[in-house]
């Protein structure tokens, strides 16, 4: 009951997040259990938030041992949130042995057509990169199969967290599921139940399950390439997308855009370092005078476009909505904003921490709003208050970005008049960083055709 509350609340908080939201892949989940899980980890606590939100199987959830904790803790964790300890090695050898019993515990969930969720890298570090996978998700299911003569059917699922940002409100979320692996068809019958055989199936298995979810996520070899990916989608992401007739909402397009874009970053890199390095500094030149210009990429490449009078009366006609969603909403706002800046965490914790805070707190205050306004003056109507205030409150966060939009395009119309030669020169830089990464994509494209 706890759990299925928890998840209706979490879908709601991460739509609320996340300025996009996209899953694709469900239809590659069996319609039954049961179901082994695994997922990439850039974001500590709220990739199983993701996760579980994402799939309709209440999962129970791999877990580190020094989170779960013991006496009331430690059974929130384990009955209300269905989590599983795990000992690792390097930070609880003294529990190591407890290890069998987590097995054993998963044997048992997936004999009962349970689904569990595992973190197969085994630690949690925001990058772009998907980190050597441990074993032990390979072993749970060959010996959950064991157990039952090889015919339970366990699928390893991999799922791709992709975030633009997960410490970053009003960032991006794609959510990538891939084919299911079933280890009983990579067993050989006769050699199934050898133990060494098995020791080499679970290494060859484990690494087909690293390809896979390489397949699901943006996977960068280091961050200068992480790096360099971000500032060149900051330039000129969005004249790709149209050439390639890519929508908004397309997150799904983008990602595949992204993948072309890795792939092209690591050829010339490795082919032409000298014109690696020196798009890199062009690009670092470019993106210094846009801030300090206090304009945007997009502002730069739509220059010259008719002013849009149909912007301006969106802009008055929601401005009461905005107003509304401002005062219902700034005071739970602010306090997540305070909390989470002076609350000390490791940075993978951060967006997993503030994504936490404001679930309880904006819980908290809906409920107590409503409660207020009930009494007052809206009676039963005001059941339906949360609601409104959550959409509302939505809605000015998208008017806020608006306006600040509006206000990098009038800092651009001024630069346009005051200093033309210096927005002559910033289109002139932008033109030859888009002719530069086209002819690389075009001959890494040419390349791959005639391999």
């Amino acid at each position: 009951m706890i759990y299925a509350i928890l998840k209706i609340l979490s879908r709601l908080t991460i739509w609320g997040y996340f300025r996009k939201v996209k899953i694709v892949g469900r239809e590659r989940i069996p319609k039954t259990g049961p179901y082994l899980f695994v997922a990439n980890h850039p974001s500590a606590f709220m990739d199983p938030i993701v996760v579980a939100s994402s799939i309709r199987p209440p999962v129970y959830f791999i877990a580190a041992g020094e989170y779960v904790g013991t006496g009331l803790k430690g059974w929130f964790f384990n009955k209300a949130l269905h989590t599983i300890p795990v000992y690792r090695p390097s930070t609880r050898p003294e529990d190591a042995h407890k290890n069998k019993d987590m097995f054993v515990k998963c044997y048992e969930h997936l004999a009962k057509n349970g689904a569990l969720l595992i973190f197969p890298e085994g630690v949690s570090l925001t990058e772009k990169k998907l980190k050597p996978l441990k074993t032990g998700t390979v072993r749970i299911a060959i010996g959950a199969e064991e157990l039952h003569a090889f015919e339970l059917g366990v699928p390893i699922i991999p799922i791709g967290l992709n975030y633009s940002d997960p410490h970053s409100f009003r960032s991006d979320l794609f959510v990538k599921i891939g084919h299911p692996i079933y280890v009983n068809e990579l067993l050989e019958t006769e050699k199934r139940e050898d133990k060494d055989y098995q020791i080499t199936k679970t290494r060859e298995i484990t690494e087909l399950l690293q390809e896979k979810m390489q397949a699901t996520i943006l996977h960068l070899d280091s961050e200068e390439e992480e790096e360099l990916l971000q500032k060149l989608e900051t330039i000129f992401y969005r004249d790709v997308k149209a050439q390639l007739g890519v929508k908004y909402k397309d997150q799904l397009g983008e990602f595949k855009i992204q993948k072309d874009f890795i792939d092209a970053i690591k050829y010339f890199k490795k082919n032409d370092s000298e014109l690696f390095v020196a798009t890199e500094k062009k690009v670092d030149e470019y993106i210094d005078q846009l801030n300090m210009h206090n304009i945007s990429d997009k502002d730069i490449g739509e220059f010259g476009n008719r002013f849009r009078f149909r912007r301006v009366g969106s802009y008055i006609l929601g401005l009461p909505f905005f107003i509304f969603g401002f005062i219902h909403n700034i005071l739970p706002y602010k306090l997540v904003g305070i909390l989470t800046r002076n609350i000390k965490m490791e940075v993978t914790f951060a967006g997993s921490m503030s994504l936490a805070i404001g679930l309880f707190s904006f819980l908290l205050w809906y409920i107590g709003v409503s409660i207020t306004m009930g009494k007052l003056f809206l009676g039963w109507w005001a059941l339906l208050y949360p609601v409104i205030m959550y959409i509302t409150g939505l809605y000015a966060l998208l008017y806020s970005t608006a306006i600040q939009n509006s206000n990098q395009r009038k800092n651009l119309r001024g630069l346009a008049k005051t200093n033309r030669s210096e927005l002559s020169n910033l289109m002139s830089q932008r033109s030859a960083i888009i002719n530069v990464f086209m002819n690389w994509q075009k001959e890494y494209s040419e390349k791959v055709l005639n391999a």
